[in-house]
């Protein structure tokens, strides 16, 4: 049988593959370039093999290369997932899920639905942080993120769980002085980093938007639903996030004849593969995937 590799080495280039620069590896390695250079060169003589090639753009993973990161990310994915668990098994013996989610969806969706949650698992603790960041799931002390883009997420399990649509709404007392499109022309209209959306919404209807219109941009989604709700303008919101404020009756939908406009982008559950193996992280899923069948659409 062939003696394994040093194993330091295979660490160092699963860290210097998974971030492609001998730089950034040594950074998180907390080692100098040098030393992560030179481990890389042990390796390649034990292994008789080059694993990386220099090219105009830097460093490329060749076929050797590419086949021991796919194995190793793989290897040192688990490892670090133990870490993590077993770590905090050792201050806390009830099993945690953390999470982490976007601010706008964190406030105005999950957090007011978690008491069923915890109400189900009285046997399960939550760590929620709310961050429009991507994490390291190999490194950073999270289990599972919820996302909203268009599900490309490189090395993750990423899985789809609600799509979304944009409406237009607006306080009662502002609504009931808009009676079609036009009377927009009147108004503030809020938006928040969809650049585009009042554009594509006046599109859609086969109308221009109107000249000298007002606008206002807040990017923080909940922010923008939050200025609405008191009465700073007329909003196109995520129908994901207005739910409370609906049943509230601090926003009702203007023109809710017309059809919503769809975001293009979606929520997405993501992590690492193996972490949605386990039990409490099995039992969250469900959960959620359970409280989003019931956000309906809008016609």
């Amino acid at each position: 049988m062939a003696a394994l590799p040093s194993l330091h080495a295979l660490y160092v280039f699963e860290a210097a593959a998974r971030l492609g620069n001998f730089t950034h590896a040594a950074a998180e390695l907390h080692v100098t370039q040098t030393a992560v250079s030179h481990q890389i060169k042990q390796l390649e003589a034990e292994l008789g093999a080059a694993l990386f090639r220099r090219t105009g753009r830097g460093l490329v993973l060749t076929t050797t290369g590419q086949a021991w990161q796919v194995e190793l990310s793989a290897i040192f994915g688990k490892l670090r997932e133990a870490n993590r668990r077993l770590r905090r098994r050792g201050a806390n013996p009830r099993p945690v899920v953390s999470l982490t989610t976007l601010p706008s969806f964190g406030s105005r969706w999950l957090v007011p639905r978690l008491g069923g949650f915890l109400a189900r698992h009285p046997d399960l603790d939550l760590r929620i942080s709310t961050s429009e960041a991507m994490v390291d799931f190999s490194v950073d002390p999270i289990d599972i993120g919820i996302r909203f883009g268009q599900g490309r997420y490189p090395g993750l399990l990423s899985e789809k769980v609600l799509d979304d649509h944009f409406v237009v709404v607006a306080t009662p007392a502002k609504a009931s002085r808009l009676k079609r499109p036009r009377d927009l022309a009147h108004q503030t209209l809020l938006f928040d980093d969809h650049e585009d959306a009042w554009a594509r919404w006046f599109a859609a209807r086969g109308l221009a938007q109107p000249l000298g219109i007002r606008f206002h941009q807040l990017t923080d989604s909940g922010l923008l639903v939050e200025a609405a709700a008191r009465g700073q303008g007329v909003a196109l919101a995520r129908w994901s996030l207005i739910q409370d404020e609906l049943r509230a009756g601090r926003l009702v939908v203007v023109f809710a004849k017309l059809p919503a406009l769809e975001v293009g982008h979606g929520y997405f559950l993501v992590g690492l593969r193996e972490t949605f193996r386990r039990p409490e992280i099995a039992a969250f899923r469900a959960w959620l995937l359970e409280e989003l069948r019931g956000l309906v659409a809008p016609a």
